[in-house]
């Protein structure tokens, strides 16, 4: 740490609310603070949030659960990364640990760790809301302008710098063999070293996350970041908001201590991921008229596919993501995924492997640099009867996650399995290991489709980086918990800028869709504030 972040943390309190970085872990006494906004998380949505309310000359304090981190932290060892930038240590897991859901918690939120990877909502999602949910504002037409903004803000576009990796590349081959189509991925980057350790926390700061983008112009233009400060609750009176209060964590991020942060303000925004904010939204006790919050929550369950390829493939090396295909993501009915592929580090790894013990281990662990991975993105909640998961409180600090995997789920991943096994045969595989609790090492896809049913009854295993619903958009307080623009139908000054507002999956990775909706929410909340506060001075 710093000369100069000491100095920051050991700052006098009545002075806190005027420094940019404040580690709430450090207070040695209970603080007030007040601010014209308070910014709850500060990733995706709340980063982008908190740069457009500063800019506006609102003054904005962030409340970050996570600690504070740049590019001289990032060792890109999995040990020290793993619990420094990751929930739960990267262990959470729903309520029946079913699904291991990967969240980032850190000062830029999961743009810290996710792998870059940027797609624009579909159209089809975008039809859906407007045509089920009465979602306004929101078509191809009217959103276009903002993924355009975000793109340029975040230079997202498509990656040049270096062709595919092999393992990239060889989910563009069995496409090729195939006949199925595929494309090649745009992504958050400038000046990317390609190392493969996007998952770790980029160490030359290519990686156009908050951290490095609109958290610093945020910071410039005078908004402050509380981080290690869990936001407990939010105050209201009389159907208004009147602040938020939150507590510290100790030093080492794991356990939340005495100290506690009171912060004045009319206007919150929600935007601690699809999890956090329900949960935060129930421990407050806001209104929900709808009964949909902390319900409708998709994640877009992952089933993977791991293959032994006869030539090396690095996985570990090269732009984790830069080839996927939508070749089976908008079936005529049901439930639709989308391929793409994880990358080879070891953790990563050795998770696909936890279900292989001794003999087989070890010759799957002696072939690491031959493993292709594939993995299959379920796109949930677009059908009346998918409700996907619901948020639970766990005690007065903490939430979990129930979603339980039903018939239609587990028969979609194993599809998926079984038409990732054709690509990586396609692509020359050797042989292919779904990574799945029956499965075992088939050494042709007949083999493997002879054992579906096995592979199916013997219990489906799957993971998660992409949260979204539980406080849904809508056109009214009976339908929905805020508007199409992330307002709040009952509770005055309470907004909600992040994934959670989604009223289903995407059926995309979801960064760029947060960030545009962001962006398109925070600039429309600047301008009505802004004009709030003229009005009032005239």
């Amino acid at each position: 740490m710093s000369a100069e972040q000491k100095a920051v943390d050991k700052i006098a309190v009545n002075q806190l609310i005027d420094q940019p970085l404040i580690d709430a872990s450090a207070l040695e006494q209970d603080v007030t603070l007040e601010a014209d906004v308070v910014v709850v998380g500060s990733g995706a949505g709340g980063g982008t949030t908190a740069e457009i309310l500063a800019q506006a000359g609102l003054k904005v304090v962030v409340l970050e659960a996570g600690g504070y981190y740049t590019a001289r932290d990032f060792s890109q060892n999995e040990y020290h990364a793993m619990p420094m930038l990751y929930q739960d240590a990267g262990l959470q897991a729903t309520k029946d640990a079913g699904i291991l859901v990967l969240q980032g918690k850190a000062v830029g939120g999961s743009t810290v760790v996710n792998w870059t990877t940027s797609i624009r909502t579909p159209d089809q999602t975008l039809a859906h809301w407007q045509k089920e949910h009465q979602v306004k504002g929101a078509s191809k037409a009217e959103m276009q302008p903002w993924f355009e903004k975000a793109e340029k803000r975040l230079n997202i576009g498509e990656w040049r710098s270096f062709p595919p990796n092999e393992n990239n590349a060889l989910l563009a081959k069995g496409c090729q063999a195939l006949g199925l189509s595929y494309r090649q991925m745009k992504r958050n980057v400038s000046g990317c070293a390609n190392t493969g350790l996007c998952g770790l926390g980029c160490p030359v700061n290519a990686k156009q996350s908050m951290l490095v983008t609109t958290l610093p112009a945020a910071m410039k233009a005078g908004a402050s970041i509380v981080y290690r400060a869990k936001a407990m609750r939010v105050t209201t009176e009389k159907g208004r908001v009147t602040g938020v209060q939150a507590q510290a964590y100790n030093s080492a991020g794991t356990a939340l201590s005495s100290r506690k942060i009171q912060i004045k303000t009319k206007q919150v925004v929600l935007a601690a991921g699809a999890i956090r904010s329900p949960a935060l939204m129930m421990r407050s006790a806001i209104p929900d008229l709808s009964g949909t919050l902390g319900r409708r929550t998709f994640l877009h369950p992952v089933s993977g596919s791991l293959a032994v390829m006869p030539q090396p493939v690095k996985g570990f090396h090269g732009a984790p993501q830069s080839v996927y295909s939508d070749a089976f993501l908008w079936p005529e009915q049901g439930m639709g995924y989308k391929l793409e592929v994880a990358p080879m580090q070891p953790v990563t790894v050795n998770v696909m492997l936890s279900r292989s013990i001794g003999e087989q281990h070890r010759q799957m662990a002696e072939r690491f640099q031959d493993l292709h991975s594939q993995i299959a993105l379920v796109r949930d909640g677009f059908q009346e009867h998918e409700q996907g998961g619901a948020v639970e409180l766990d005690g007065d600090a903490r939430e979990k996650l129930d979603y339980p995997i039903g018939v239609e789920l587990r028969d979609v991943a194993v599809s998926a399995l079984r038409q990732m096994a054709e690509l990586q045969f396609a692509a020359g595989a050797e042989q292919v290991t779904p990574v799945q609790i029956a499965a075992k090492p088939y050494r042709s896809l007949a083999a493997l489709e002879a054992d579906l049913d096995n592979i199916k009854s013997g219990g489906i295993s799957l993971v998660s980086a992409h949260v979204m619903g539980g406080s849904q958009m809508g056109a009214t307080a009976n339908d929905s918990v805020v508007d199409s623009f992330g307002r709040h139908h009952l509770v005055e000054g309470l907004h909600v800028f992040d994934g959670s507002i989604f009223p289903s999956s995407i059926g995309a990775n979801p960064q760029l869709s947060i960030y545009a909706f962001a962006m398109r929410n925070a600039t429309r909340l600047a301008a009505q504030l802004k004009g709030s506060a003229e009005e009032a001075a005239s």
